[in-house]
């Protein structure tokens, strides 16, 4: 499976929850811009599980002197999506790191599907840059 496969496949899986996901940045964006200063932008971070292999998470947040307050405001809102490990494998069923990928090379092709799949749903007006999307660093 090369990255343009293993991508169109999770994109797949992640355009199921579009509509709810527009539904809730759209709520970001309107509580950020209301908060005016106080909110530099609004951060998609992916998480990959540290095992490489498949799962993962997708969880918004906002950077700013207000962000704290706001995170803790919408907390559980905040998770976009998850891959899980069921007893019966992964929920819901995202392909498995193909043979031959580093850690790295799957979460490039994560982060890639995330983006293609919430770009289209960032609020219409936002300023450019305040939304990111990326990979959460834990150095």
């Amino acid at each position: 499976m090369d990255t343009h496969d293993y991508g169109a496949a999770v994109r797949r899986i992640l355009a199921a929850g579009s509509e709810k996901t527009a539904e809730r940045l759209a709520r970001f964006d309107e509580t950020a811009r209301g908060a005016g200063e106080g909110v530099d932008g609004i951060v998609v971070d992916v998480f990959l599980d540290q095992d490489g292999e498949g799962p993962f998470d997708v969880w918004a947040r906002f950077e700013g002197r207000e962000a704290f307050a706001l995170d803790r405001r919408f907390d559980d809102d905040r998770h976009l999506f998850e891959v899980v490990w069921t007893e019966t494998g992964w929920e819901p069923d995202v392909p498995s790191r193909p043979h031959g990928w580093s850690h790295e090379d799957l979460e490039d092709a994560v982060v890639e599907a995330v983006t293609a799949w919430i770009e289209p749903l960032i609020p219409t007006g936002s300023p450019d840059g305040f939304w990111r999307i990326g990979a959460a660093g834990f150095d």
